[in-house]
């Protein structure tokens, strides 16, 4: 009997070990060690329909040949894109550099190119002029010619052997001039395959070889795609190590997949799954959390994977969370080192709301000599290149590495990653524009309207990161044709047309600064509303249970201090309840611990102008419902001496029952005639205070008392 259990346990352990799933194996491809891709470069010659050349006409690295041909044309910047060979100290090509200072040298990507001219005609022998057919014509006019001959000589299966299978490992093929009405892809736009040239055979050394499946494709068109390390190239081998298109995020999202997003607009930000929407070219610490990518001086046996320095330059656990208490740390450079920290936020909706984080990276980006600058800017000297300091961003769930596949590859979680940005979150308005206006930087084209920064809105705004929603009248529920990328931004009398949808030097914090939950940007979570939009309407009903639509207010204090060298010191604490500054506060807000508004500050309650919903609201008419401001149970709100406190626009103030609000000296707490508030629980108004309402019935006590002192 002992025999059979035993038996029966190794089974099940064989079971438990194949079902299991780890982040940092990858999702198709491992990213740790030594990959050598095989780079076609397919040049069409256009014999049937030369006209469909003339979009392409003008090329500066990539020249044209009418006769077919390998090796005759090739772009200038092969050596720019991708190394031949490996080494760690003299990193040359952008795609081998990239992976290469992204893993600290765990991940090696390596490979050859063959150029291939082929004529539109010999594609149409294969069926319709696309992608996969010009692939086929491409590998088989290939092997006419007797086989595989690379730029580079390595032509030798053993050079791109799939982990010792014997098929061809990565490939990638690079269209010079198709569309994506002939062909499949205009240029900037690829695809990642797991099945690319799937039964297809190729020439090596007299002998044949099949293609593992795994690959990419895209339209690079005629410029240099070596100059933008955040552009389509690296997008689609991304895929490969972290997952399919719902794992898009960092600026590489669009509007053609149905899988749902935690927030409503398109997400601007920075990492290897970014692309036209990047604005650092880096990696970031999610990404190399994910890949278990950690640099040398961090390792450690104690399962630590998020890593920053102490005060005595020791490394330390950086995951954190309100139950390890104050913590400070020391950020070195995050591109070179790795250091960053992680904050588990305390409070969410539900048991099943996503999980939230904050995380903190320190990018010297122009003084680390390392692919971590703002997109573009090595391009154009529109585009600011002093943005050195602190970066920060929310992560929405995703948080699981190691387990079920549907849990470590969630499939309704995509553009989970929200930048924090210095500059803070606020309302913005779409105008049109009184003339047409060409933005003279990267983005040439025409444009007919422009968004204005308005007013703050620290808890339910927007930043120009962001895609903008800007709806008629008439409309009722949001879609993607709504949306409009920011171009030109305007602040007071000021137009900003340097391309800040891409990012620019108010996004990251390079000054001392002292977050909290009453500065803009706050500590408090974001709110999230999960929905899946394509071209069409917005679907909002299948992942409700998920959202956090509440801000809570909590003593999470974040403190950032610039020290010598370009390091920062991070102090975190967990009871920082005083707000010391000016704010209006919209939305859902609750308050679980406490809060102090100091001596002749002032908080306004408004109504949220920035789009928070799909559907409009049937009490306010707009995409937002009415602020309301709740004190739970257990929690204490005081204004000190002189502070003010405004409850306005349809806004309710309510004191739960357990809770206490109290009124200091010469304290105004105001409720104008569309407001209320609720009492609950105990409203201490001391000697001195005023409780101002401008209606009868803007005051309900219910079950609650309002205490007068000294009166």
């Amino acid at each position: 009997m002992r025999r059979i259990l035993l038996s029966i346990l190794l089974i099940l352990s064989v079971v438990f070990v194949f079902s299991q799933k780890n982040s940092w194996d990858g999702w198709k491809v491992n990213p740790h060690g030594e990959i050598r891709m095989l780079n076609f470069f397919v040049n069409i010659i256009y014999d049937v329909s030369p006209e469909r050349e003339k979009p392409f006409a003008k090329t500066n690295h990539w020249n044209i040949v009418l006769l077919e041909s390998l090796n005759q044309n090739p772009p200038d910047y092969l050596l720019r894109l991708m190394d031949t060979a490996y080494n760690l100290d003299n990193l040359y090509g952008c795609i081998t550099r990239l992976y290469g200072e992204s893993s600290f040298g765990d991940l090696q990507i390596t490979g050859d190119f063959v150029v291939v001219n082929i004529k539109e005609s010999r594609v149409l022998r294969y069926g319709n002029f696309n992608e996969s057919n010009i692939e086929k014509a491409a590998v088989d006019f290939i092997n006419e010619q007797g086989g595989l001959q690379t730029m580079y000589g390595h032509n030798d299966i053993s050079y791109y052997d799939f982990n010792g299978t014997g098929k061809i490992g990565f490939i990638q093929f690079f269209f010079r001039n198709i569309t994506r009405e002939y062909g499949g892809d205009n240029a900037g736009s690829g695809y990642f395959s797991t099945s690319m040239l799937s039964g297809h055979k190729l020439l090596m050394n007299g002998s044949y070889y099949s293609f593992s499946g795994i690959g990419t494709a895209q339209c690079v068109g005629t410029h240099d795609v070596s100059s933008n390390p955040t552009g389509i190239v690296q997008h689609e081998i991304s895929h490969s190590f972290f997952g399919p298109n719902s794992f898009h995020t960092s600026g590489g999202n669009h509007r053609h997949s149905s899988e749902y997003m935690p927030f409503l607009p398109l997400q601007g930000g920075y990492g290897l799954m970014g692309g036209s929407g990047s604005t650092l070219v880096s990696c970031n610490g999610y990404e190399r959390w994910r890949m278990h990518w950690i640099h040398p001086d961090n390792r450690n046996d104690n399962g630590w994977w998020i890593v920053a320095r102490d005060v005595n330059d020791k490394p330390v656990n950086a995951d954190i969370s309100k139950d390890d208490g104050a913590q400070t740390f020391i950020l070195r450079d995050f591109v070179t080192y790795g250091d960053a920290v992680r904050i588990k936020l305390p409070y969410k909706d539900g048991e099943k709301s996503s999980n939230q984080y904050i995380w903190l990276e320190n990018h010297q980006s122009g003084r680390n000599n390392k692919l971590d600058f703002l997109q573009f800017s090595n391009e154009s000297d529109c585009r600011p290149d002093k943005v050195a300091g602190v970066y920060a961003y929310y992560q929405v769930g995703r948080d699981v590495l190691s387990g079920k596949e549907i849990d470590v590859y969630a499939s309704n979680e995509r553009d989970n990653l929200k930048i924090i940005p210095a500059e803070g979150y606020w309302n913005y308005t779409y105008h049109n524009a009184d003339t047409v206006y060409r933005m003279r930087c990267i983005n040439w084209a025409e444009h007919e309207y422009y968004h204005s920064r308005d007013d703050e809105n620290p808890f339910c705004g927007t930043h120009d990161l962001e895609r903008q929603f800007f709806i008629s009248d008439e409309e009722q529920v949001i879609s993607a044709s709504n949306e409009r990328p920011l171009w030109r931004k305007n602040i007071g009398r000021i137009d900003i047309d340097s391309l800040v949808a891409n990012g620019d030097s108010r996004d990251m914090f390079c000054t001392h600064t002292k977050l909290n939950m009453g500065t803009n940007p706050s500590t408090c979570n974001t709110k999230t509303f999960y929905t899946s939009m394509t071209t069409g309407r917005c679907q909002y009903s299948a992942h409700l249970s998920r959202n956090t639509q509440t801000t809570y207010l909590t003593g999470l204090g974040i403190e950032i201090t610039p020290l010598d060298d370009g390091i920062f010191r991070i102090d975190v604490r967990w009871d920082d309840y005083t707000i010391t500054n000016n704010a209006i506060w919209t939305g859902s807000i609750s308050l679980k611990e406490k809060a102090i508004l100091a001596p002749k500050m002032e908080i306004w309650f408004k109504q949220n102008l920035t789009i928070a919903q799909p559907m409009r609201d049937s009490i306010t008419g707009l995409f937002a419902k009415p602020t309301v401001f709740t004190c739970e149970a257990g929690s204490e709100f005081m204004q000190e001496t002189g502070s003010i406190v405004n409850v306005e626009e349809r806004s309710t103030l309510v004191i739960e029952a357990g809770s206490v609000y109290r009124m200091e000296n010469k304290a105004k707490l105001k409720v104008d005639r569309t407001s209320r508030l609720v009492v609950r629980g105990k409203l201490i108004v001391s000697s001195g205070a005023k409780l101002i309402l401008r209606s009868k019935s803007g005051m309900v006590v219910d079950g609650g008392e309002v205490v007068t002192e000294g009166k």
